[in-house]
C-alpha cells in the first residue's frame, strides 16, 4: 500500500519554500549556544534541524534568535562548515529585520519552532498535504501579532487552524509535536534514545526486530561518535562476509561454525551502517547501491562456498550443483528485485510516499543467517544448502511471475 501526499497549493510547488528556524533562549539561564550545540544521536541539535529542513525542501532559511549584538552566528561557525549543508542560511538577530524579511518575501514562509526536533518526512508531507494530522499542525499567523509569537510564544496570535488560511499569504507557524520539544536538559537524552529506537526500517521482519536490531544498535552506539562513515561500515561487513565464505569452503565443522558466527556479525554490522546513515543524515545513492551490491555478492559467495564445502566433506557431486543453484538463484533474484528496491529507497520516493513493502521485499532479507548458524552448530549444512537451492529458485520463479502479472495488467 502506498500513500501519496499531493501539494495543496500550486504556488507551493512552483516557488521556493522559505523558512524561519526560531531559536528561543532556554529556560533556567542555560547557555543558548551550548544548548543548541548539544548532540542528539551524534548530530548537534541545531544542525539536526537545519538538515531536516533542508531535506524537507526549504530552499532559503533564516535562523532567528533575539541578539542585540547580532554576532550569534559566529558561535555556530563550526557547525555551518558542515559539508552536508547546502541551503542558503540567513542569520538575523533583530526582530524588526525579521518582520521586514517575512513581510517582503513573495514566497510562502514557514516558521519552525527551533526548540522541537522536527522530522523531514512529516514536515514535507504537512507542507504539501491538504489537511493537518494529529502529530503535526500548522498555524497561520497574523503579521501584526508576529512579534508576540517570536518573542513570547504567544499562540493567542493564531488566527485560524484551517489549512485554507495559508493560501492568504500569512506566515505559517509549525510548532512540532510536544513529545519532541526540548524544554529541560534531560530531554536531550530522551530524544537521543528515541532517535536510536527509530533508526531501523519500517519493513523490518519480526526476526530482524527481535534478533538483529538490538545487536546492530549496540554497534551503532559504538560507531556514532567516530569518524567512520556508513560506507566504511558496509565494507567492514563485506570483508567479514568474504571471510565467512572462505571458511565455509573449507568443509570442516569448526570452520563452518566460525563462518556462521562471522556471517551473523556481518549482518549486525550491515544493519548499523544504515542506522548511522539515517541518524547522521549521511544517506546517499552510492551508499544504498554499495549496501545492496555487497549483500548480494556475499549471498552468492556463501551459497556456492557452502556447496563446495559440503562436497569436500561428503565427496558427493550433487552438493556442488546445489551450491551453484542456490548462488545463481540468489543472483537472479537480485537482478530482478534490485531496481525496485533502489527506486523505493530514493530520497524522492521516501519523501513523497509511505510504502508498505511488497511480499517479495519481505523475503529479500538476511533472516536465513540465523537458521544457517543453527544447522552449522548441529553439523547439518547438507540440509541448509538443499533448502537454499530450492527456496532461492522458487523465489526467482515468484519474482518472474509477479513481473509478468504487472506487465499484463499494464
Amino acid at each position: 500500500m502506498t500513500k501519496s501526499y499531493k501539494q495543496s497549493n500550486s504556488s507551493t510547488a512552483d516557488n521556493n519554500l522559505n523558512g524561519v528556524l526560531l531559536l528561543r533562549k532556554p529556560e533556567n539561564s542555560e547557555n543558548p549556544i551550548k544548548w543548541y550545540s548539544s548532540k542528539i544521536a551524534g548530530v548537534p541539535f541545531i544542525l539536526r534541524n537545519l538538515l531536516t529542513l533542508q531535506k524537507a525542501d526549504i530552499k532559503t532559511l533564516v535562523v532567528f534568535m533575539q541578539d542585540p549584538h547580532g554576532d550569534f552566528q559566529k558561535s555556530f561557525e563550526k557547525i555551518l562548515q558542515d559539508p552536508r549543508l547546502s541551503q542558503d542560511i540567513i542569520w538575523i538577530g533583530n526582530i524588526t529585520q525579521l518582520k521586514e524579511w517575512i513581510q517582503n518575501n513573495p514566497n510562502p514562509v514557514y516558521i519552525f519552532n527551533g526548540s522541537a526536533l522536527h522530522d523531514n518526512k512529516k514536515l514535507y508531507q504537512l507542507i504539501r498535504s491538504e489537511t493537518q494530522n494529529g502529530e503535526e499542525s500548522f498555524f497561520p499567523i497574523n503579521p501584526e501579532n508576529l512579534q508576540d509569537l517570536l518573542l513570547n510564544n504567544a499562540l493567542d496570535s493564531i488566527i485560524c487552524r484551517s489549512s485554507e488560511s495559508r493560501h492568504m499569504g500569512f506566515p505559517v507557524y509549525i510548532p512540532g509535536s510536544k513529545d519532541v520539544e526540548i524544554q529541560k536538559p534531560e530531554d536531550f537524552k530522551i530524544l537521543h534514545e528515541a532517535q536510536m529506537r527509530n533508526s531501523g526500517l519500517h519493513h523490518d521482519s519480526a526476526i530482524t526486530r527481535i534478533l538483529s536490531r538490538p545487536a546492530s544498535r549496540v554497534l551503532t552506539r559504538m560507531f556514532l561518535n567516530t569518524p567512520i562513515s556508513p560506507n566504511q561500515i558496509t565494507l567492514i561487513s563485506f570483508f567479514l562476509g568474504l571471510t565467512s565464505a572462505f571458511l565455509f569452503s573449507r568443509g570442516y565443522y569448526e570452520s563452518s561454525v566460525i563462518a556462521s558466527v562471522l556471517l551473523v556479525l556481518s549482518t549486525w554490522i550491515d544493519g548499523a551502517d544504515g542506522e548511522i546513515a539515517r541518524l547522521k543524515f549521511m544517506e546517499s545513492d552510492i551508499g544504498k547501491k554499495l549496501d545492496l551490491y555487497c549483500d548480494n555478492i556475499i549471498h552468492f559467495l556463501v551459497f556456492t562456498a557452502i556447496g563446495y564445502g559440503v562436497f569436500l566433506k561428503t565427496s558427493e557431486t550433487l552438493f556442488l550443483y546445489l551450491g551453484s543453484l542456490a548462488g545463481l538463484g540468489g543472483l537472479l533474484a537480485f537482478f530482478l528485485l534490485s531496481p525496485i528496491l533502489l527506486e523505493k529507497r530514493s530520497p524522492e520516493k521516501q519523501l513523497f510516499h509511505v510504502s508498505e513493502p511488497e511480499l517479495a521485499e519481505k523475503f529479500a532479507n538476511r533472516d536465513f543467517i540465523h537458521f544457517l548458524l543453527l544447522v552449522s552448530l548441529i553439523d547439518q549444512l547438507e540440509i541448509f544448502i538443499t533448502m537454499a537451492a530450492i527456496g532461492a529458485n522458487i523465489f526467482v520463479g515468484y519474482l518472474v511471475y509477479s513481473r509478468f502479472c504487472k506487465l499484463k495488467t499494464v
